[in-house]
């Protein structure tokens, strides 16, 4: 990925800029956070730079620190222009229809937010737009506390720029939050108008899919290929870890525990029909077997580095009827016996 190679998922300097611009406006002495921080101004000198994420959540824990603001994600949206998003807000300025709007956003969001699986899906007359981050094994707590911030602001900004792309105001059903809900929801009132459920297994906006179908108003014909010419370029310059297959993969390894996951229980997991699901990974050249394949292969190879895990039991956790049923499927992946492996060799 372009700018930060010690850490793989980064924020655009753009959105670590326009953060600290809001936070200057509400009082905080940029200059001070940022030596606590340790974050370095130079490096926002260049928009286009990639911020790593420690740093970009570090400054978020601070700037809610001094300020006291625990809704500055709510009103960090409320502040949003999609010049913030750089190249990729421009080819959302240029789009037909609000559809390809959400569409080209979840396409480019590595370009501004690394780490983060965007999905637009529509079922029975509603849309969901879904916003999460890629699951990790072992997330880092300051992680967690900045994703709810991100997620804040993003859905925040949704509202905001919907209104000023279309011209008309955007109301969503309900909105959905993985983290827990605040003692105070009066913001969240506020701004969305909505029914709110928190503690959910995704971050989801809920609409009517009418709306995908309302104009753009900005819309130009000709400039969309020229943005979009960019931003592929851009989107060609990093390496992509937004694909849907890791987020299936990681609810495969979530759910394998002593028995194989069907596809329809990852597809209930994921909130989408079994027949998205299908889409959605032959979209990225793979099938659900494949990744049930290669996920119980990957945890093979991790669960065989403990030397305390037997074999057997190893094949247990892996879903497999018995211990030689592993062995043939792992000399499959592998050319060579579990045995040879690890802390079992």
């Amino acid at each position: 990925m372009q700018g930060c190679p010690q850490e793989k998922k980064t924020f655009s300097g753009y959105l670590t800029r326009n953060l600290l611009q809001f936070a200057q406006h509400r009082g905080v002495d940029i200059d001070s956070l940022c030596a606590t921080v340790g974050f370095n101004l130079a490096l926002l000198e260049m928009p286009d730079r990639r911020i790593p994420r420690s740093l970009h959540y570090g400054l978020w824990q601070e700037i809610i620190r001094q300020t006291g603001d625990q809704n500055m994600g709510l009103h960090l949206g409320e502040a949003f222009t999609l010049g913030n998003y750089g190249v990729a807000g421009y080819v959302l300025l240029n789009c037909r229809t609000l559809e390809e709007v959400f569409e080209k956003f979840c396409r480019y969001t590595c370009l501004f937010c690394q780490g983060v699986l965007n999905y637009l899906s529509v079922a029975d007359g509603m849309a969901f737009l879904d916003c999460d981050s890629i699951p990790e094994i072992a997330p880092d707590p300051l992680i967690v506390a900045g994703a709810r911030y991100d997620i804040e602001s993003t859905f925040t900004s949704c509202l905001n720029a919907i209104q000023s792309l279309t011209g008309k105001p955007f109301r969503p059903l309900a909105v959905w939050f993985r983290h827990q809900a605040p003692p105070d929801l009066s913001e969240y009132e506020r701004i969305f108008q909505a029914e709110l459920k928190f503690a959910m297994p995704v971050n989801r906006l809920i609409f009517e899919a009418a709306c995908l179908d309302w104009p753009i108003l900005s819309s130009n014909a000709n400039l969309l290929p020229f943005f979009e010419q960019q931003a592929e370029a851009m989107l060609g310059e990093i390496e992509q870890p937004n694909r849907y297959s890791q987020k299936v993969a990681q609810t495969i390894a979530r759910q394998l525990q002593g028995e194989l996951p069907t596809i329809d229980e990852i597809a209930a997991e994921l909130f989408i029909s079994t027949r998205q699901l299908q889409r959605n990974l032959k979209a990225e050249g793979t099938s659900f077997q494949k990744m049930l394949d290669q996920t119980r292969q990957e945890l093979a190879l991790q669960y065989l580095k403990d030397p305390a895990i037997p074999t057997h039991d190893i094949a247990f956790l892996l879903g497999f009827s018995e211990p030689s049923a592993f062995t043939r499927a792992f000399k499959r992946w592998t050319g060579k016996p579990p045995r040879s492996y690890g802390g079992q060799a």
